[in-house]
């Protein structure tokens, strides 16, 4: 047992106090036949009692005393958006078959300065969705924080104003934008986001035949369409194999011209003969969450309905943007400005 008192601060265990309860404290503070302490008389005799009445009775402190005290800093998050103009740098560490990692992605382009400006232990992104290796991020961006961990210096907001410009300057393809200190609360934003917000895409498809403007018309009619979308193949091996129900909003496509298909193309005379004609650059508003590569190609079927049901022609993804993330991030500050990266 350990007998403490909050008016003399003084601790100790059974032993030590029956070696030093004798005057001028008194006996009676002990019950000796039921083995205790009597807690209202001990505290009172404690009480009226001076350190320097009992200091010649007790060895303080009685024995040994480790003591080990951690400190760290609360988990700081800073807010902001980032564009990728490039198809060929990841979202986050890829590694080769070969087991090294792919250099270049947007993880490492954005925290490698954060975590080393306020000297943190650790820095992760978190982001509203994510893109494929090879599609970009254009418009105003992908909505993202970053959680630093145990920060020896706290970030403000003229500090991420110059780690903003410092980033943008180094970086060619990776871009960020409207970095500012958000509070924990407000990240659930973010995660909200990733499944509810409505997105926009700019896909150039290649159709087996020759489009017709009936085609086109059918692809324009489409409204507010429910897909049932299977796990993708490309992704079963991390993914859970469920069929969702995700919705395409509207779709405004149209027929490459002849000059269009010549840049896409480069020139090269052969190919821009066997695409004359098949060739459909479409802007598709969907429902977060939809796999919009297996809407174009169908997944073998996997995704239903898809583009190429609908205009009647099997149909491949060429190249896929995100043009627009419809959601207020981070939260409007007084005085921000917004930035918006058109096709490059």
């Amino acid at each position: 047992a350990v007998v403490s008192t909050q008016s003399t601060g003084i601790r100790l265990d059974n032993d030590e106090f029956m070696w030093m309860c004798r005057p001028p404290l008194n006996w009676d503070v002990y019950n000796f036949s039921q083995g205790k302490f009597k807690s209202a008389r001990l505290e009172d005799s404690l009480a009226r009692s001076k350190f320097e009445d009992i200091k010649d009775y007790i060895k303080l402190p009685g024995r040994a005393v480790n003591i080990s005290i951690s400190v760290a800093a609360n988990t700081t998050f800073v807010g902001g958006r980032y564009t990728k103009t490039a198809r060929d740098i990841s979202q986050t560490p890829w590694l080769k078959q070969d087991g090294l990692l792919i250099s270049g992605n947007v993880e490492d382009i954005l925290c490698r300065p954060l975590q080393e400006a306020f000297r943190a232990d650790e820095a992760k992104m978190h982001s509203a969705g994510r893109e494929d290796i090879d599609v970009r991020m254009l418009g105003s961006g992908r909505p993202f924080y970053v959680q630093l961990t145990n920060v020896r210096k706290f970030p403000t907001q003229a500090i991420l104003n110059e780690l903003q410009a410092e980033i943008n300057k180094k970086s060619v393809h990776v871009k960020c934008y409207k970095l500012t200190p958000v509070k924990k609360s407000e990240t659930e934003l973010v995660k909200q986001g990733q499944e509810e917000k409505q997105k926009e895409y700019r896909c150039i498809i290649k159709a087996d035949n020759v489009v017709t403007d009936e085609m086109i018309c059918k692809l324009n009619s489409v409204e507010n369409l429910d897909l049932q979308q299977k796990t993708p193949l490309r992704v079963l091996h991390r993914r859970s194999p469920l069929t969702r129900t995700k919705k395409i909003i509207k779709i405004n496509a149209r027929v490459l011209t002849k000059e269009e298909v010549e840049v896409c193309c480069k020139h090269d005379l052969n190919l821009i003969e066997s695409l004359s004609g098949k060739l459909v650059v479409a802007e598709v508003m969907s429902e977060a969450g939809t796999y919009i590569k297996e809407f174009v190609h169908g997944d073998f079927n996997r995704t239903v309905p898809n583009v190429g049901t609908i205009m009647g022609t099997r149909c491949d993804m060429l190249q896929l943007d995100v043009v627009n993330l419809s959601m207020v991030w981070p939260p409007e500050r007084s005085g921000s400005k917004g930035n918006v990266v058109e096709e490059i």
